[in-house]
């Protein structure tokens, strides 16, 4: 998608981090943008900094993970657009504690997020992709997506699954002149980590985890300028940041050697 100038867009976790991020760059590139989250105040924030830009903007308060609401979102959203030629599937959630310790619970909520939220998108939204004549989604998944990490077992699993989704629809979306873009962010300086402090195995561990991320890692809008780059040229797939490119090489080289250095004695 070479051209961005009165194209709609929609971003789901737009209320702040990436998704804020990239619901700015592509604003500030001249696409009308449908802001989704389930904070309002989130939305509130974003929308308020894409006031400069001169776009037309909307705000929904959705779960991504409710199957009703995300059904019904794309007619709201082209009820005031239009018609849809981007999607982001953005929002997601982790959390960090051991597989013993996730309750099913745990599980239901993070796959609801992480996976069925990026599906329903991905469905719900595909056949007015279609009708725009050209389209563009994207998915976020992660560099865990490319090695099994403790305390990460949820989100390992439910980023990898965006990972493969994306590879496999890209390869049949293509006659319909959608492209698809699989993102692999490492550390990124977003919250992500702080949404379950509460609940993680060792806070101690979690903070050290979360301030460790904010010192090396790349910023919200690095990472959104690359992924909306990436629509820009049709790439199927792109890592942002060193560790991002560097876990995914070691992976490919050395899988059981570098598997071995997360195991806890």
């Amino acid at each position: 998608m070479k051209e961005f100038k009165d194209r709609v867009a929609v971003v789901t976790g737009a209320g702040g981090g990436i998704g804020r991020a990239v619901c700015i760059e592509l604003a500030r590139r001249g696409a009308h943008v449908a802001l989704v989250d389930v904070s309002e105040t989130g939305l509130r924030g974003t929308q308020e900094a894409l006031s400069q830009y001169g776009v037309n903007t909307s705000t929904h308060i959705v779960d991504v993970s409710d199957k009703q609401q995300m059904a019904a979102l794309p007619d709201q959203v082209v009820a005031q657009h239009g018609k849809v030629n981007i999607l982001v599937n953005n929002a997601g959630i982790t959390f960090q504690k051991q597989f013993s310790n996730h309750t099913l619970e745990d599980w239901e909520k993070i796959v609801g997020i992480n996976w069925w939220g990026v599906l329903y998108g991905c469905h719900y939204f595909l056949d007015h992709l279609k009708a725009a004549g050209e389209g563009h989604i994207v998915n976020l998944s992660s560099m865990t997506a490319f090695i099994g990490l403790p305390s990460q077992a949820s989100y390992c699993a439910t980023k990898a699954a965006v990972k493969l989704l994306s590879e496999s629809i890209w390869g049949e979306l293509a006659a319909h002149n959608i492209g698809v873009t699989s993102v692999h962010p490492g550390a990124v300086k977003t919250d992500i980590l702080l949404t379950t402090m509460q609940t993680a195995d060792s806070k101690e561990v979690a903070q050290k985890t979360h301030a460790m991320v904010q010192k090396i890692g790349v910023s919200s809008d690095y990472a959104a300028r690359r992924i909306v780059k990436a629509i820009e040229k049709n790439h199927l797939r792109i890592r942002i940041g060193l560790d991002a490119v560097l876990v995914d090489w070691l992976k490919r080289w050395f899988p059981v050697g570098i598997q071995k250095l997360t195991r806890k004695n």
